[in-house]
Parts: structure tokens; C-alpha cells; sequence
């Protein structure tokens, strides 16, 4: 129902993918090219062992599958084009040996356009017959798919700063939703006419709909990538849930002081669990929380006077 995409900066993508490649060939067998000076060559990392380039790329998301194609598409030829033109260092970097893979890592690969580039740019790598390419030669994309689970769990848990996005429910998909869980929107509607009454009413339950399935689909994602931060995070949701129940709702008897003193301590006490989860993820987790509770319980506010 929910897509979910990292928002991944091009140095923490690289960082991320470092994790990622030493699962696979070995911590000694992997070696950086800085890009700080003289440039890359068009390369990231390298490994003699497998005799294989690897080029990270991450472009600044959210993007449709075309526009994140065409520009996967742009930096394999651009750094396809500085691995001709650097061939001479390349060789070198490679103690002679011939390279096998060139492979531009990427967090999503989604389109079959990909794989028609990647043997097309093999083909026309092949016929330039550059002694530092071995004849069976080969252009790959690869994403995070393509390595075991736990390596994408450890380089997760390595992350400075995890910040995930998740793209809005459809106006379908939201009306499905509502259509088969007509009790639960009945009870946020009869708690949220406390606070806003009207056509406006309307509105405010699709908003508090939206924001639970947004949440839960954040608390899955930590599940899936994340599990040890998906646990703190969720502890401290049982914690707060639990004061709740106990102790009642904090912020006086307005409904709107009730929402905005519950959601300003459960996203501080989600960043005090995981204080490497974005500010904007843990907002987002806490409103799909407090939505949850005003449809299921705890959370209820106190009748006008």
C-alpha cells in the first residue's frame, strides 16, 4: 500500500554501500578512491580479488521509476566514459590484471531500461578492446537486493542519521482502507468532533487515516532494515501507551492541547530510544501512533462543558 525510499545522501549512500561491499568481498579486500583530488576515475571502491569496479550513485529522492532510470542511465555513461579516459591509472590501481565488472550500485533499481543500458554500454566497452577489460567484461547495475539481509541490517544499524520516506496513500487506497475498517474510522470521528466539527470534521479523520498508515509503514520498514531500532522504538511506544492508560492524557482539556502535548512527547520519547532516526521519521511515527490510539484507545479527550 505505502512505498517506502531512504533518503539517501551521496555520502551516506557511499558509506552505506562500503558496509555492503565489505559483507561481500572481505574488510581487506575492498579499497576507496577518494574523488577529493585528482578526482575518482569513475570509481568508488574496488576489489582485486573479484576484479571488480564498483561506482555508487544515489540522485536525490522521491523519483518516479523514468526520471530515476533516465538518470542511472546518465551517470553509468558519464562514469563509463572517465574509466576509457583514465585507463592508464585504472591499470595501474589493478596491478595489471584485467577487469572483469563494472558494477554502478544504486538503493533501487526498477527498470528493465537498466538492464538493456547495462548490455549495451558492455557491448560498446567490449569493442574499444582496452587492455584493461577482459574480453567477457560486464556492465551491471545492483541494488541493496542483491545482498543477504543481515548485511543490509549491519550497514543500517551503522547509519549517523536513518531517514526513510514513505509516498502518500492514494485516495483509493485510503477509501479501501476506511471501507474495511469502518469501526475504527467510527470511533476516531465520534473523539476527533471534540475537537473540530463541521466538514472539517471529514477531513480531519482522512488526515488521522493518512498518518497511521504512513506510521506503520515507518515501523515496518525499522523491522524489515532495522530491527534492533525497530525495537527500542516500539518499547518506547508500549512504555508511553502504558503511562497513558494509567495515568490519563497530559496537556490540560482542550483536545487540540491533548494532541499537540502527546505528539511532542511520544516523537521525544521516540528520539531518546533511537537518537540516530531522523527528527521528520520520528514525528511521522508518533502521529500514526497517536492516530492508532485515538481509533483503538488509549487516547480519548474529555467531553465539552
Amino acid at each position: 500500500m505505502v512505498s517506502l525510499v531512504h533518503q539517501w545522501g551521496p555520502d551516506e549512500w557511499e558509506e552505506f554501500s562500503h558496509s555492503l561491499l565489505q559483507s561481500r568481498h572481505g574488510v581487506l579486500n575492498i579499497h576507496k578512491v577518494p574523488a577529493n583530488h585528482s578526482g575518482d576515475l569513475g570509481i568508488d571502491y574496488y576489489c582485486l580479488t573479484d576484479l571488480v569496479i564498483y561506482q555508487c550513485y544515489a540522485p536525490e529522492e522521491p523519483l518516479d521509476i523514468a526520471v530515476r532510470a533516465d538518470r542511472q542511465k546518465t551517470k553509468m555513461t558519464t562514469d563509463l566514459g572517465k574509466l576509457v579516459k583514465g585507463a592508464a591509472d585504472i591499470s595501474k590501481l589493478m596491478l595489471g590484471q584485467k577487469l572483469k565488472t563494472w558494477v554502478l550500485l544504486v538503493p533501487q533499481h526498477d527498470s528493465r531500461e537498466l538492464n538493456l543500458h547495462c548490455a549495451k554500454k558492455t557491448g560498446d566497452m567490449r569493442k574499444l578492446k582496452l587492455s584493461i577489460l577482459d574480453e567477457n567484461f560486464e556492465v551491471c547495475i545492483q541494488d541493496q537486493t542483491h545482498f543477504p539481509g543481515k548485511a543490509v541490517q549491519d550497514a543500517m544499524a551503522g547509519l549517523t542519521n536513518l531517514s526513510l520516506s514513505v509516498s502518500t496513500p492514494s485516495k483509493k487506497e485510503l477509501e479501501n482502507w476506511e471501507a474495511g475498517s469502518a469501526d475504527l474510522v467510527a470511533n476516531a470521528t465520534v473523539k476527533l468532533a471534540k475537537r473540530v466539527s463541521g466538514p472539517a470534521l471529514g477531513d480531519v479523520v482522512a488526515h488521522g487515516v493518512e498518518a497511521f498508515l504512513r506510521g506503520n509503514a515507518l515501523i515496518e520498514a525499522l523491522r524489515n532494515n532495522a530491527p534492533d531500532m525497530h525495537e527500542k522504538v516500539t518499547a518506547a511506544i508500549q512504555v508511553r501507551a502504558r503511562t497513558l492508560t494509567f495515568a490519563g492524557p497530559q496537556g490540560g482539556t482542550l483536545p487540540s492541547s491533548i494532541m499537540n502535548t502527546e505528539i511532542a512527547s511520544l516523537t521525544q520519547a521516540i528520539k531518546a530510544a533511537a537518537p540516530t532516526l531522523s527528527d521528520g521519521n520520528a514525528l511521522e511515527i508518533a502521529l500514526g501512533t497517536i492516530s492508532e490510539w485515538i481509533m483503538r484507545c488509549p487516547l480519548d479527550f474529555p467531553d465539552a462543558a
